[in-house]
């Protein structure tokens, strides 16, 4: 078992649960194939939606046997910068 890109590996034959990595966090998802989309799950049963996580931890082989088909189209992150406050300057 490995960390695998996400984007190598096709979602649909993903078949349960697995662990998927965010940056330094590690959480329980799975591909729901009915409404195509990533859930995270977490204790007491309940499920949310969330992004494609980057990494998935798959057996190599078997990531191998189902390469994706369709190619990933993730849209761009901006970044949010902060302004400098400019300093009013009010002489009397």
């Amino acid at each position: 078992m490995k960390w695998i890109p996400t984007q190598e590996v096709e979602p649909s034959a993903l078949r349960g649960v697995v662990s998927g990595r965010f940056g330094g966090s590690v959480m329980f998802v799975y591909f729901d194939k009915l409404l195509q989309r990533w859930e995270w799950v977490y204790g007491g049963g309940g499920a949310e939606r969330i992004e494609e996580p980057p990494e998935l931890f798959l057996d190599p082989d078997w990531a191998a046997a189902h390469p994706r088909t369709s190619p990933v189209v993730r849209p761009e992150r901006k970044t949010i910068r902060r302004k400098k406050s400019a300093q009013l300057l009010l002489e009397l």
